[in-house]
């Protein structure tokens, strides 16, 4: 990315407004004044940033812990061969060859292959319906991913790719969404405003549910947290739906 933006990169021609870091800020106060744009950000950050940062904290943690990373890397290696599947792999102090949870659990790999194919996809149905149908996707992936305990460990990778899924459908439309419901000369200020929403879900899923993961394991159930993380991404649904239904949906700015 750094030589792509280097060599080919030209920096357009614009107008500096030469405004100051101040008036930056009291723009932030007018688009927070707006009281069903606040609430909807708040509502972003505790319904789905939170659930989704606690996926990140958790998830490399629980695959190494709670899931049987050994039977784990005989399935891949059986479906992909051995040279790959020691890529994700080593072996333990007994000389047991294991997955490594920290190279299975996220997303990257998932969204870089199918974003542009599930984007495309979606771009044509409504922002918010759209997003609530990826929570849904979401929310099954995360259950999931709680079975690879008491189930086929494989069902970790089920989960993960669901997971993505959701994320892929979820995270372009609700940023997309949020940079068209604002004044277009404001849409790079509605933007950074969603990064409160950030915040606030990168915030407290640090304490929440790795607190709530902590309990689980040491009362021998470490996958239930993954059943409340579903749930509570289900729960974000009716949210959502229920903020629509009461304060109606966003109108895209025209000018």
């Amino acid at each position: 990315m750094f030589l792509i933006t280097v060599f080919f990169y030209k920096e357009p021609p614009r107008e500096f407004a030469g405004e100051t870091l101040g008036k930056k800020f009291r723009d932030i106060g007018v688009a927070l004044s707006d009281l069903k744009f606040t609430t909807f950000l708040v509502l972003l950050g505790v319904f789905f940033w939170l659930p989704f940062w606690a996926f990140f904290n958790l998830c490399a943690l629980y695959v190494d812990s709670n899931v049987d990373t050994a039977r784990l890397y005989q399935n891949l290696q059986a479906v992909c061969g051995t040279w790959f599947a020691n890529l994700f792999a080593q072996q333990d102090k007994a000389g047991v060859t294991r997955i490594l949870g920290e190279t299975i659990s996220h997303t990257g790999y998932i969204i870089m292959l199918l974003q542009l194919g599930v984007s495309r996809i979606f771009e044509r149905f409504r922002a918010m319906p759209s997003f609530m149908f990826g929570l849904v996707v979401a929310a099954v992936g995360l259950g999931i991913i709680g079975l690879a305990r008491v189930g086929p460990p494989a069902l970790v990778f089920l989960g993960i790719f669901l997971f993505a899924v959701g994320e892929m459908i979820t995270s372009p439309r609700i940023q997309e969404y949020i940079t068209w419901i604002a004044p277009k000369e404001k849409a790079g200020l509605y933007m950074g405003s969603n990064f409160l929403a950030v915040m606030i879900g990168g915030f407290t899923s640090g304490f929440l549910y790795t607190s709530l993961y902590g309990w689980f394991d040491q009362a021998g159930h470490p996958e239930r947290v993954w059943y409340v993380l579903g749930a509570h991404v289900l729960v974000a649904v009716a949210v959502f739906g229920g903020f629509v239904k009461i304060a109606g949906e966003f109108r895209e700015q025209t000018s």
